[in-house]
């Protein structure tokens, strides 16, 4: 599970400068920890994050450090439940590594400088050596997605801008996994790893390979990606809404500029070239009969209807320039 367990540095880290508690109710506040609480024990379920050696330290409201509201219940106040579950969350959190050189504590974010932003200095440092950090966020900020974030590298004095992805709740994780496809050039050894990570609805078979394309890894990477992605987040419901109708369908996922559609009624008839789409997996056979196109005459992917026996997931069968239709 953890990232830095690979040799890697983590890919997630508490953003302590969202502790915003300004303005906040006591009920406000308990109910937002717990939403934070909920968030950060779901995505430390899949990841490894990483919190700022000195996070209780953070100023959470005027003169308040973080400290001071989770584990002395001052002011501001929160239930006690809420604080004391966030703060064990908090604290069962690896620090990540300090001795990085040239590493910021001042960042410049949505136009304003954030002193002592010490994770996502941590973020924007990784991120400029190609390797993108995600930065969880106390719900009460305004602050999603990806975000522009300029600092001083220290090594060298040299200022730069990137972009860092800033998420509130685990469901954004999919965005974030898609994006470094393209963001860090993602080679095609480690693609169907993270591809695991983008669509946790869809099942890929080992058998797949870019090589079975008319075409190369770098060529066709960024299409398959569109493609795992309308599947994903598209087919299951264009099933129920339509009621299968393959024709509605069709017309329903083409709104989002590709081309899926099952073999034509002619293909269906011819039972020896309808077995081409059968794919085993896990010693079971997978029907994988519907596909999207790249081009009229070439590149395919295959994919099931979602299936019972993968929980409701669809399998991604095939990869391959062209199956027999005649």
């Amino acid at each position: 599970m953890p990232d830095a367990g690979r040799g890697e540095p983590y890919r997630f880290v508490v953003d302590e400068t969202s502790f915003d508690f300004r303005r906040l109710t006591e009920q406000q506040l308990t109910e937002l920890m717990e939403e934070f609480s909920d968030a950060l024990a779901e995505l430390r379920e899949r990841h490894e994050v990483a919190v700022s050696p000195w996070w209780t330290e953070a100023e959470c409201a005027d003169g308040r450090e973080l400290f001071h509201v989770l584990y002395e219940g001052g002011t501001p106040r929160a239930g006690r439940d809420a604080r004391v579950r966030m703060a064990r969350l908090m604290d069962r959190c690896p620090a990540w590594d300090t001795a990085l050189p040239g590493l910021p504590d001042q960042v410049e974010l949505g136009g304003h400088r954030r002193e002592f932003a010490w994770s996502v200095g941590y973020a924007w440092w990784h991120t400029v050596h190609r390797h993108h950090v995600a930065c969880l966020v106390f719900p009460a900020v305004d602050r999603r997605d990806w975000q522009p974030v300029s600092a001083v590298d220290g090594a060298n004095s040299a200022t730069a801008e990137v972009k860092v992805f800033f998420l509130a709740e685990p469901a954004a994780l999919t965005s974030f996994w898609r994006s470094l496809f393209a963001r860090e050039d993602v080679a095609e050894p480690d693609f169907f790893d993270r591809a695991r990570e983008a669509f946790p609805d869809l099942v890929l078979a080992d058998s797949l390979s870019f090589r079975k394309f008319d075409g190369t890894y770098r060529e066709m990477r960024d299409w398959v990606v569109r493609v795992l992605s309308v599947v994903h987040d598209h087919f299951a419901a264009a099933l129920a809404k339509h009621a299968g109708k393959p024709a509605d369908v069709q017309a329903e996922l083409g709104r989002h500029g590709l081309v899926l559609s099952p073999e034509s009624p002619r293909t269906r008839s011819k039972p020896k070239i309808m077995r081409q789409r059968d794919v085993l997996h896990e010693g079971e056979i997978y029907h994988c009969e519907w596909h999207a196109k790249k081009e009229p005459h070439r590149n395919r992917v295959h994919f099931s209807l979602p299936e019972q026996r993968l929980g409701g997931r669809v399998l991604i069968g095939i990869f391959v320039d062209h199956l027999d239709t005649e």
